[in-house]
């Protein structure tokens, strides 16, 4: 025969072969288009010594020599068929196996061969192939069902946590002696969210008026009418049980709740009781098809309960334990301080002694507060209120007035006296504490002023011994500093700060530097972070920090984030002629996500400086995101339009960091500097790290890891697979100028691959 065979033909039957959805397809194509191309017969093929695809044999099958000793050249008998001329091919490496083609009339020339060979070896490619998509396809089915099964755990967790928490924040407001109305509206808000949002009230007895019941809160989508929820409630007051669909006195049978026709599911209450007498019932008016009344019953007991332990505790406080103290700690508030400092220093006191304060702020609180969470940092709190508590004489006063800042009053003591009280307490607060299971250090600064004239009331004093305190933090924490007349400039320099900060809003003064972000892998460059950095004319280098806050304060932070974005973008636009794929990150102030036109102005920038938006990152903080959760997600949602991602800056310090990721279109979390600091020491951050790591990787975003500044927490964050890092260790922030050395001298061309990939997702 003449064969004639083109290299086209043979990709095409490669094309045919690896297009077929599965193995066995793949192979019955290849042994037909075999048979037909080689004008052959018969065609086998054979794989781990089982016949996989048959042409020619009929019903019968092949002869068992040519499936487990064929051999080229040597003629097989076949029953019903004749002489055949066998030749094999192997199917290559990778797969066990061969094709074999018999003809009758005469054996295969070389170049049939030839071909035979070549679509033996593309019958290999094609069946390892189709495994290597299987496998990946089992893979991706069994990590996204994984990743379903952890997300589901997680809402599971959130679920039982909500509970929890709800019930322990009614429990912070009844111990903290809040408002009883302020408790029962939260009491039914809670229960009504945690019972599918439906209508719950609760009624209790008016033992001074006429009307022996009254509704003293209610909440849910659905309001009960007055007689519904006063007959429900007096069952459970006669009969002393909760009253549901399944017990006596049952009201379940549906009925008007707001108008004509208007279906109602069952009622269900349960008796509050204070010192074993029922003063009222909390009512719930579940769905007219309720699941599972026994689980929603249980809870309504529970917060039946608190309505009880918030009437008990009532009547036996007053009003003004109420109105005077510190919820958390049950130290005096900055009411009821205020109101003892006026008391000792007022004109009914003329011979009184020496009047001091003590201006306390703890340094380092927030750190335990970020990695430990905020049930910790009020655990601690508590427990520094008991140490300085200690260190006072017993007609002393303590009162907590900020958030971790606390004043001690101290009547017939002089300076000399406040300062060795102030260091007492410093030293005692200097020893650890054990909070979350954990060793726990924190310092503080305190600042002393005692009543010289001109201080002419409380105010005034409270004042002059937070200006000192300021100074103690100043000059490097963890000290006593003494109010002096000269420290009053330190308001006057924060006033002139502003002025100076709205001039330098011309940017003459104002610079940048980059941080590099560096893949964890390879240790290569990825991008950088624009910094913005002040060297005042007369002050020198001003901390980011002290002028950030002025600049929000002011409304500078608008121009100077604008300018921010647009030399970055410049800049960032240069450097990506010598290294393609270079990624930028800016931080974004909440002040400038919530103005009206940022979109627009990025958009703007973005075009002057022609940086491809998928280029730029802008990161936020999760309190940037809830100020305005509405604005902020339909301007990144806009943002989102011209390719920009989105990244949340210190990712876990906030309440509800899980719902930010599902509600906003974000693309990299950043892993907040204080849990990467004690990532090789602490087993909780390593656990909340990698939870960081795993909820990133389900959710297809970007981690990076902020303030590594050791091997240890390097190698740390290798192992758990997260992709970016920051810190001193891997490259501290550098000029402009050096920026391009540091890549060439870091390895940017393997970057430069890994980027362009992230590129291609991004677009």
């Amino acid at each position: 025969m003449t064969f004639q065979w083109s290299v086209h033909q043979l990709t095409e039957y490669l094309s045919e072969v690896s297009g077929q959805r599965d193995e066995a397809h793949a192979m019955a194509v290849a042994a037909e288009r075999a048979a037909e191309a080689l004008d052959a017969e018969a065609a086998v093929v054979v794989v781990a010594g089982q016949v996989r695809a048959c042409v020619g044999f009929g019903l019968d099958g092949p002869p068992p020599a040519l499936v487990r000793s064929p051999q080229t050249g040597r003629v097989l008998r076949a029953p019903g068929i004749g002489d055949l001329h066998p030749f094999v091919a192997d199917l290559g490496r990778g797969v066990e196996g061969m094709l074999v083609v018999a003809r009758l009339d005469e054996p295969l020339v070389a170049e049939e061969f030839q071909m035979l060979h070549g679509m033996a070896k593309m019958l290999g490619l094609a069946i390892r192939g189709l495994r290597i998509l299987e496998a990946e396809r089992i893979l991706r089915e069994t990590r996204e069902r994984e990743a379903q099964q952890r997300l589901e755990l997680l809402e599971a967790v959130r679920a039982r946590q909500r509970l929890v928490e709800t019930l322990l924040e009614i429990q912070r407001a009844i111990s903290g002696r809040r408002p009883l109305q302020e408790i029962f509206d939260a009491i039914t808000a809670g229960a009504s969210g945690l019972v599918g949002g439906w209508g719950v009230a609760l009624v209790l007895t008016d033992p001074g008026g006429q009307d022996p019941s009254v509704i003293a809160s209610r909440h849910g989508r659905r309001t009960q009418d007055d007689a519904a929820v006063r007959a429900s409630a007096a069952v459970a007051m006669a009969q002393g049980d909760g009253i549901g669909p399944d017990g006596p006195g049952s009201m379940g049978d549906p009925c008007c709740a707001g108008g004509a026709g208007q279906a109602r599911g069952p009622l269900i209450a349960e008796p509050v009781r204070v010192e074993g007498e029922i003063v009222g019932s909390l009512v719930a008016d579940l769905p007219s098809e309720p699941n599972s009344t026994s689980e929603w019953r249980a809870l309504l007991t529970a917060f039946a309960q608190q309505v009880s332990l918030a009437l008990a505790d009532a009547r036996t406080m007053k009003a003004m334990r109420e109105a005077f103290h510190d919820p958390l700690t049950g130290l005096a508030n900055r009411a009821l301080l205020l109101e003892a400092m006026e008391q000792a220093i007022g004109a009914s006191h003329p011979e009184a002694g020496d009047i001091t304060i003590i201006y306390i702020d703890l340094d380092g609180f927030k750190a335990v507060n970020d990695s430990s969470g905020h049930q910790a940092g009020d655990e601690l709190l508590r427990l520094v209120a008991i140490r300085i508590s200690r260190c006072l004489r017993s007609g002393d006063m303590a009162a907590r007035v900020g958030g971790d800042e606390f004043v001690i009053l101290l009547e017939g003591a002089d300076q000399a006296m406040g300062v060795e009280v102030a260091e007492r307490i410093i030293s005692a607060i200097r020893e650890p504490f054990y909070v979350a299971d954990r060793e726990v250090f924190v310092a503080a600064s305190a600042g002393v002023a005692q009543r010289r004239p001109p201080c002419a009331d409380a105010a005034d004093l409270l004042s002059t011994g937070d200006i000192a305190m300021y100074q103690a933090k100043q000059r490097g924490r963890g000290r006593v500093v003494v109010f002096e007349p000269t420290m009053r400039a330190t308001i006057r320099e924060r006033i002139e700060l502003q002025s100076d900060l709205r001039r330098a809003a011309g940017f003459r003064e104002l610079s940048l530097q980059y941080q590099p972000i560096v893949s964890l892998t390879s240790g290569a460059p990825v991008g950088v972070e624009a910094l913005i950095r002040w060297n005042h004319p007369q002050r020198g280098p001003v901390p980011p920090g002290e002028f950030i806050s002025i600049a929000e304060e002011t409304g500078v932070i608008r121009d100077l984030g604008s300018w921010v974005l647009e030399e970055s973008t410049r800049q960032v636009r240069e450097w990506r002629k010598a290294f393609p794929g270079l990624r930028l990150n800016v931080n974004v102030s909440a002040r400038q996500i919530g103005f009206r036109r940022f979109p627009a102005e990025v958009a703007e920038i973005l075009a002057r400086t022609q940086l491809p938006g998928h280029s730029l990152t802008l990161e936020l903080t999760e309190t940037a995101l809830m100020l305005d959760p509405d604005a902020a997600l339909l301007h990144l949602e806009k943002l989102r339009e011209h390719g920009v991602q989105i990244s949340v800056d210190d990712f876990g310090t906030g309440y509800s960091s899980l719902s930010y990721l599902r509600k906003f279109p974000v693309d990299e979390v950043k892993i907040d500097r204080a849990f990467v600091a004690y990532l090789d020491r602490s087993t909780d951050d390593l656990a909340l790290v990698r939870a960081i790591v795993e909820l990133g990787r389900s959710l297809r975003l970007q981690t990076v890891a902020e303030g590594i500044e050791n091997d240890r927490q390097l190698a740390a964050l290798r192992e758990l697979g997260c992709a970016l890092g920051q810190g001193y260790l891997l490259a501290r922030p550098m000029d402009p100028e050096d920026v391009g050395s540091y890549f060439r001298r870091s390895g940017w061309r393997a970057a430069d691959r890994t980027e362009g990939i992230l590129n291609q997702l991004a677009s």
